[in-house]
């Protein structure tokens, strides 16, 4: 993963923490996901948001919502 230099120490701070989280999820290997069941007003919110991403200019992205298996 990169580094955004233009990030306050803050933002960076949080992005390592993510990164490490991320590492350790990636090395649990019993861990397994699927397409998280929603109900409809979820996925209306998350439909919005790609919408209001689209008119930002984030073109062609595509928010999904997964869930861990236990």
């Amino acid at each position: 993963m990169t580094y955004d230099p233009k990030l306050p120490p803050s933002c960076q701070a949080a992005q390592d923490q993510m990164i490490d989280i991320l590492r350790e999820e990636d090395a649990q290997a019993s861990c397994c996901y699927k397409v998280a069941e929603l109900p409809d007003a979820c996925l209306k919110k998350i439909h919005e948001f790609e919408r209001e991403l689209n008119k930002q200019g984030y073109w062609n992205l595509a928010l999904v919502a997964y869930q861990m298996e236990i």
